[in-house]
């Protein structure tokens, strides 16, 4: 349920006779890997992958829920498909297999509630299963899978379930990630990994926004507001780097999300409010 993607910058050799040349950084985001409607990229939680690869944070006994799932709204079965992709991809990160097969089950289950089942062919199941006790197979697995989700539900016209489903997921992301941090620290690269989330914050509130007539989906945009709220907050600088390469000196030009320790706990307490208010909504 995870895919695999990121923005890896490349550099192209250029001949120039001047000393330098302008390029834009690209930055790396929580997983675009497939086209939503009217051209938004619909997000994933895939980035949990490399991000705690990376980080070599430790484990949270805990963090996360295998309880079979039973929620009432379509809305609250929305948020938390997407919250349990997550989740997935978190426990399988370190190799918590039990827990990544039980809530595998528990995803099939509300997609079952939400009248999606046909995502989840036996092909798929079989797949996903076979290689839970691998987590780079599980990984290139998952990249296909979740692009395969996102084309159904496209498909047939389950548009307001995607983008709910890409909020509840997002939101589930940066309550892990916020949450393994802990306490925020200057110049460390996860607290920046984490602010350049930004872009994908906006491109949710774009998706949800294409479906802002229903009610479940201006609730959601309500409800979340104050995780999109602090990251549309986050202020932007302008930064630059020189480097030498044969052709001559070339200076690498973008922007850079500024997260402060205040809005770090802000967004790590409006993640887990928000997060824990669906996860433990009312059940039937």
């Amino acid at each position: 349920m995870i895919s695999s993607c990121g923005g890896e910058t490349e550099s192209n050799s250029q001949e120039a006779d001047a000393d330098s040349t302008v390029a834009e950084v690209e930055t790396q985001s929580l997983g675009f890997d497939a086209q939503g409607g009217s051209s938004y990229a619909v997000p994933s939680p895939n980035e949990l992958f490399s991000i705690i690869k990376d980080s070599h944070l430790p484990y949270v006994d805990g963090l996360v829920s295998t309880e079979q799932p039973n929620y009432e709204t379509s809305k609250e079965q929305a948020l938390n498909f997407g919250r349990l992709t997550a989740d997935i991809a978190y426990t399988a990160s370190y190799e918590k297999f039990q827990e990544s097969i039980t809530n595998f089950d528990n995803l099939r289950k509300i997609g079952n509630d939400l009248g999606i089942s046909y995502v989840f062919d036996e092909l798929l199941v079989n797949r996903f299963k076979s290689n839970m006790d691998n987590a780079d197979s599980l990984e290139v697995i998952s990249s296909g899978t979740y692009q395969s989700i996102i084309a159904q539900l496209e498909e047939n016209e389950k548009g307001s379930t995607l983008a709910i489903i890409a909020a509840g997921g997002f939101v589930e992301s940066i309550y892990l990630l916020t949450t393994l941090i802990g306490e925020y620290q200057d110049d460390d690269e996860i607290i920046q990994r984490l602010a350049d989330q930004k872009l994908v914050m906006e491109n949710v509130l774009d998706y949800l926004n294409l479906y802002a007539e229903e009610d479940r989906v201006i609730e959601v945009l309500e409800e979340v507001r104050g995780v999109s709220e602090t990251f549309l907050n986050l202020e932007e600088e302008e930064v630059s780097e020189s480097v030498d390469t044969e052709g001559g000196k070339v200076v690498l030009g973008g922007s850079r999300v500024i997260m402060t320790e205040a809005e770090f706990n802000t967004l790590k307490e409006a993640a887990a409010s928000y997060r824990n208010n669906f996860a433990n909504a009312t059940k039937s």
